[in-house]
């Protein structure tokens, strides 16, 4: 089995700090000597989820993984070891040793073997645009204006007829198993190898280091299917990519754009919009996400503006704030995509609508004003309600001030009404945990005492000590009239609640010593053991 060597592993994990390679993906803040973020890997409202600078370890305290910097990198990006290291290796300039075959598995030899085929195909289509038997395709970008550098740009093509390209390819060498793991030629019931893509515009498909996964085709005339893409194979898993990501990459992407198709990311890219990327489909996937949130602070989703697109957009938000990404969202009229609007319109209409791009409660807001009449009584309270559930999820204080400030000024309604649903909903639903329960009989061995008290009893009382954490006087004001310190059950936590009490009476809301409190305990009985 190939393998690097001990030593190279050694220096690639020490150049590749931990906290800055998870922060590509999660949003951490520190909290004592660590940092603390919500899981990647599961569903979770309270961050858990634990990575150590000192000791170069992450851990969940939710779900129970943990690794360092490699395995990290193999779980959120689906890689294996080698690959890992490989990627870690790039990103520190160090020059690793060649692996014969490229790696330890057939397996790795059947990827390498179908980049290959890949990137020769995209040459060959490409070169096959210009000759004089492709004058549909021709014809077509014409029409669409596109440029020979944008052609270039995307390695845009156009595929032959029958088995045009396996006959190239066996030519080239490759074995029928490399071809047919392509997906870019299929066998026959007769045994007859036919190319997958005949007579279609060619976009090739690359991964974020630019290397040709898969291909999307576009029929030009009436036939049906408009577009056909590679099948998922060893090289290609269309929820891991995203199209136009290795150009846009060499510009600066501090804001990406999301559009829904090839042609948007093609048209906006030559008008000189180049921070833009399209989801291989119309609904975004988690891993999807964490690519974007790998590569950009903040994220504006301009799919297409028919039931469709409002879907994959609902869908993308939910994704993309789990992940604690600064999201926006386009609004677009007077066209049914960003390519048919800049082409209607022009740049400087279209970069207007970016910078005019709705938050997430702003377009939510929109969305549920849309249908119902807030000249109607009933309406309007419905109204006041959804959105008083809307700002009552937002944790930072600041942040839902100003949403209050701002919605009540523009529908016209009381801000102290829309505050006291709020205030309401967050006490609700900490009181919905039914925090309280009836004390039972003293017992008098605390390791007995504590056995008592059960796993659902301690996640209530974390669900009110989270809310508490927020540092909102307000709440504290609301909590601490329904709960007193007794009513906790578990040590630790009656601990906290007895400190925050005094924090919050002493009119302090700087509460970061009593979070470094709780990791520190939660955490130390795992560091003692999982750190050696």
């Amino acid at each position: 089995m190939q393998r690097y060597s001990d030593e190279i592993i050694d220096e690639v994990r020490q150049t590749n700090d931990i906290v800055d390679i998870i922060s590509q993906y999660v949003h951490l803040k520190r909290s004592g000597r660590n940092y603390f973020g919500l899981c990647p890997f599961h569903n979770e409202k309270s961050p858990s989820f634990s990575v150590s600078p000192d000791k170069q370890i992450f851990h969940c305290f939710g779900c129970g993984v943990g690794g360092n910097v490699f395995t990290f990198l193999t779980k959120i990006e689906g890689i294996n070891f080698i690959e890992a290291v490989q990627t870690l290796a790039q990103r520190s300039n160090i020059q690793l040793p060649t692996l014969d075959g490229g790696g330890d598995t057939g397996k790795e030899k059947l990827k390498a073997k179908v980049y290959q085929v890949n990137e020769f195909t995209a040459k060959y289509y490409h070169e096959n645009l210009y000759k004089p038997s492709s004058k549909i395709a021709q014809e077509y970008i014409k029409k669409r204006k596109l440029t020979n550098e944008t052609l270039q740009s995307f390695q845009i093509g156009f595929s032959g007829k029958f088995d045009e390209l396996y006959q190239e390819l066996k030519k080239q060498g490759f074995e029928e198993a490399e071809i047919l793991e392509s997906g870019l030629v299929n066998r026959n019931d007769k045994g007859q190898y036919i190319d997958r893509y005949r007579n279609r515009l060619m976009f090739p498909i690359c991964d974020a280091r630019g290397k040709v996964i898969a291909f999307g085709g576009r029929v030009l005339d009436d036939s049906k299917p408009k577009y056909i893409n590679s099948p998922e194979n060893v090289v290609y898993s269309k929820g891991r990519n995203l199209f136009g990501l290795n150009v846009a990459k060499k510009g600066d992407i501090k804001q990406i754009l999301i559009v829904e198709g090839y042609m948007d990311v093609i048209s906006l890219h030559q008008r000189g919009i180049t921070n833009v990327v399209a989801p291989l489909g119309t609904a975004l996937t988690q891993q999807q996400g964490w690519l974007l949130r790998k590569n950009s602070e903040k994220i504006i989703l301009s799919f297409d503006s028919d039931e469709a697109g409002l879907n994959a957009k609902t869908r993308a938000l939910d994704i993309l704030q789990e992940m604690g990404c600064d999201i926006r969202i386009l609004q677009m009229e007077g066209a049914k995509d960003p390519d048919e609007y800049i082409i209607k319109y022009g740049n400087a209409r279209f970069n207007n609508l970016v910078e005019k791009a709705l938050s997430v409660i702003e377009f939510k807001v929109k969305l549920l004003k849309q249908n119902l009449k807030l000249e109607v009584a009933n309406d309007k309270i419905k109204f006041l309600n959804e959105i008083a559930k809307l700002i009552a999820k937002i944790d930072n204080t600041m942040e839902r001030e100003v949403y209050l400030e701002k919605i009540a000024k523009e529908y016209d309604i009381s801000k102290e009404a829309i505050y006291a649903e709020v205030n309401k909903l967050i006490y609700k639903e900490a009181k919905g945990e039914r925090i309280l329960e009836k004390a039972k009989p003293v017992i008098k061995h605390k390791k007995a005492e504590e056995s008592q008290i059960s796993k659902t009893l301690k996640k209530r009382e974390n669900t009110i000590l989270s809310i508490l954490l927020t540092g909102d006087i307000n709440i504290f004001k609301i909590i601490e009239q329904n709960i007193k310190i007794e009513d906790f059950k578990d040590t630790i936590n009656k601990q906290i609640a007895k400190k925050l009490y005094e924090e919050f009476e002493k009119g302090n809301s700087n509460i970061n010593g009593i979070i470094d409190m709780l990791r520190r305990r939660r955490a130390k009985s795992y560091y003692r053991n999982y750190g050696r």
